[in-house]
């Protein structure tokens, strides 16, 4: 196996900004998709793509550009283990869920096409984020700084399986240090009120309040059980830690 290099495709993803920040791996180059045929894929042993195309969201797999389908084809005799972003969502049965369903179809041609592949099936994701990405924190913060609402189309009681960004890319290093492969949930595995989060928020930024819509969505709560991920590597993480750094955002959005 080659010494750890990462290769990063993506410059403007979310992700990539969490990894800039966060990571402790040391050799790490970032371009974008349109620039892949000019790098010397050989010497990197890790290529992970955080680029998406937006059709993912919208239309069926036949209709998106297959990112991910192009990259393995490039890289697919070569030493290098191919890390891909996926869902929570691959588990939600609902045809009108193309970005899970898509997210499949990458994870099957991946599995295809590639012999060292690492796919993690990530949770909801908590971090200080107020730009205009589609992201279910930044929606909140910014509704929260310009509306002094949040608001919410899930039921009171819906919980989620929420995940610091800064734990996330802790999980993304100690994964990539052991050269683990294979086909993973992330996720604390601990249910927390999606009202409890957001009350949190607020009290962090000392004002504002929570309104629900009038059409909410009913069993929308999740877990992600995280026993096989447990089983490559340590972490934890506790209710309190989630709750706490959801009144730090609050308080950072307020500074």
């Amino acid at each position: 196996m080659l010494k750890k290099n990462i290769l990063i495709i993506g410059k403007k993803s979310f992700l990539t900004s969490c990894f800039r920040k966060y990571s402790n791996i040391k050799k790490i180059k970032i371009i974008s998709y349109k620039n892949i045929k000019k790098v010397n894929l050989d010497k990197y042993s890790h290529i992970i793509n955080f680029s998406i195309d937006p059709k993912n969201f919208t239309h069926n797999y036949d209709k998106t550009n297959k990112i991910d389908k192009k990259i393995c084809s490039l890289i697919k005799n070569k030493d290098s283990i191919y890390i891909f972003p996926s869902s929570r969502l691959v588990y939600l049965k609902d045809k009108k869920n193309f970005y899970g369903i898509n997210k499949k179809r990458i994870e099957d041609d991946i599995k295809r096409l590639q012999k060292k592949y690492l796919i993690l099936r990530i949770s909801t994701i908590l971090t200080y984020d107020i730009s205009r990405r589609n992201l279910f924190i930044s929606k909140a913060l910014n509704s929260l700084k310009n509306r002094n609402f949040i608001e919410l189309d899930l039921t009171r009681n819906t919980y989620k399986d929420f995940l610091t960004s800064k734990l996330l890319i802790k999980i993304f290093d100690s994964l990539i240090k052991k050269e683990i492969i294979g086909t993973f949930n992330i996720s604390s595995n601990i249910p927390i009120k999606v009202y409890d989060i957001m009350r949190n928020i607020i009290k962090g930024y000392g004002k504002g309040r929570i309104v629900f819509k009038k059409k909410l969505k009913k069993n929308h709560s999740f877990l992600l059980n995280n026993k096989e991920l447990k089983k490559k590597i340590r972490f934890k993480i506790s209710k309190k830690d989630i709750l706490d750094y959801s009144f730090k955002l609050g308080k950072r959005l307020n500074a």
